[in-house]
């Protein structure tokens, strides 16, 4: 008997000392699930994506949705919620809209956890239509009447303020008339600004020596080498650069005389800082100086010479 309980008792010890070094084996699979609360829409709604995650003890980091880029933009992501305990679920919700009509086939979602681990959602499907509008002339309202007031006396007030003001200025201004006009002084000639391609080249290179991705100013450098890229096109090219989307800016570069060959160039650009800057991946070291190199490129290959004054 007593030797039973030896050997119970080692076989006890091993399995603690199992669960100690292994703990991730001891533990319920963590799983990911995503869904929608509608899945056909009309566009320009809103619809909500519900994002459960099960067996994870502390909350998940975040969802990146880098996978849904080509089809649902991040400006389409109006908003998210923290990340909520429900049961034995963490559960995070996003707000999300979208305009064009299509029958979407959405990949998994990718979801962090707290140790850099990564699990994937299920795939999704999404049904975008276009709003019912009827067509019977039966169902558009009549037409009104204009209603007209009657004309007061106090209507007419803002031209017989506005006489009374020009009369004041006239009885003014005609005096100063007769009295000896000033010799015009020489105006100084100003400095035209430089190119926006010079421009451009001077904030890449104060960038580069700065570096702000080597003291984990990641989210900044990216986002101050689009800004830098935007202001470029529009100032060459002529576009609201500045206050329009990725998908907009190539869309107007296609009327102008900017290079095909420069096309893929712009587009990994402008699409690598909004995956930093809305999405937050995190890109692999080397592209951040490369990233740099291809936008100086960029601007020295769509440069024009412009003449001195």
């Amino acid at each position: 008997m007593g030797k039973e309980l030896q050997h119970i008792s080692r076989w006890c010890a091993i399995a603690g000392v199992l669960l100690l070094l292994f703990p991730g084996k001891a533990m319920a699979q963590i799983t990911a699930n995503a869904s929608f609360d509608r899945t056909a829409v009309a566009t320009g709604d809103t619809f909500t994506l519900r994002v459960l995650v099960s067996g994870a003890r502390v909350a998940p980091s975040r969802v990146s949705f880098a996978s849904w880029l080509q089809q649902v933009p991040t400006e389409n992501i109006l908003s998210r919620s923290a990340w909520t305990r429900s049961g034995a679920k963490w559960v995070q919700q996003f707000t999300l809209i979208h305009f064009d009509t299509a029958a979407l086939v959405l990949p998994p979602l990718t979801v962090q956890l707290h140790l850099n681990d990564t699990i994937r959602t299920n795939p999704l499907q999404l049904t975008v239509t276009a709003p019912a509008a009827s067509a019977s002339l039966a169902d558009m309202e009549d037409i009104r009447e204009i209603y007209r007031e009657p004309v007061m006396w106090y209507d007419h007030w803002p031209w017989a303020v506005g006489v009374l003001l020009l009369l004041v200025l006239l009885r003014w201004w005609l005096p100063r008339t007769r009295r000896a006009k000033p010799v015009p002084q020489p105006v100084p000639l100003e400095i035209p600004p430089p190119p926006a391609h010079e421009q451009a080249l001077q904030q890449l290179e104060d960038l580069r020596r700065e570096k702000p991705w080597a003291s984990g100013g990641l989210l900044e450098y990216y986002a101050r080498l689009s800004l830098i890229v935007r202001g470029y096109l529009e100032a060459r090219y002529g576009i609201p650069a500045l206050e329009s989307t990725t998908r907009e800016i190539k869309t107007m570069l296609k009327k102008t005389a900017f290079p095909d060959a420069q096309r893929s160039t712009l587009e990994f650009l402008l699409q690598q800082a909004d995956l930093v800057k809305y999405a937050e991946m995190e890109p692999p070291e080397q592209y951040h100086e490369q990233a740099l190199a291809k936008a100086v490129k960029l601007v020295r290959e769509t440069a024009v010479e412009t003449s001195t004054l």
